[in-house]
């Protein structure tokens, strides 16, 4: 509830700022969409967000999350693909697109943005777990576990149970 309460503040804050037909209106709007899981109806706003302004970096970030939610991992990599060559930085994006590749059981893609994720942030549990579960996958079991148990260490649960399964 608080966490609605917020969005719907932080939402008419920035749409009180937000002038009509504006990126940062269509971005709002996708954004209250995309909250309320209406993925197809958010991604035509997000879309109308970045032909508005084709610098904005997190509109193309939330395209990918509704694609990305919607199955559609293919646009889903494009999308996040932008928002990285708008900032190489992004480690929300560089993320979105390794789970894209781990979706789409593109291992070899998947690690390689992972390591970057990793190398960019501390402690992202997540990413430390996708990584090792693609390093799994491609029978690269040496520094497997220690992705998996360092996750674990960071209270993933999925880790967790994979950590009891793989390596013991």
């Amino acid at each position: 509830m608080k966490r609605l309460l917020a969005l719907l503040i932080y939402f008419i804050c920035l749409n009180a700022t937000a002038q009509a037909d504006s990126a940062n209106y269509y971005f709002s709007m996708g954004l209250f969409k995309l909250y309320k899981k209406q993925y197809k109806k958010a991604k035509i706003d997000f879309l109308k967000c970045v032909k508005h302004d084709p610098k904005h970096k997190q509109g193309y970030n939330n395209l990918g999350l509704c694609e990305m939610n919607t199955k559609d991992y293919r646009s889903a990599i494009a999308s996040y693909t932008a928002a990285l060559n708008i900032d190489a930085k992004f480690v929300e994006a560089r993320f979105n697109l390794a789970y894209c590749y781990f979706n789409l059981r593109e291992f070899e893609d998947a690690i390689e943005h992972l390591d970057r994720v990793v190398d960019e942030t501390i402690d992202f549990a997540d990413a430390y777990f996708y990584r090792g579960m693609s390093k799994i996958a491609m029978n690269i079991f040496e520094t497997s576990c220690q992705d998996i148990r360092k996750a674990s260490s960071l209270d993933h649960l999925e880790a967790s149970l994979a950590e009891e399964i793989f390596c013991q």
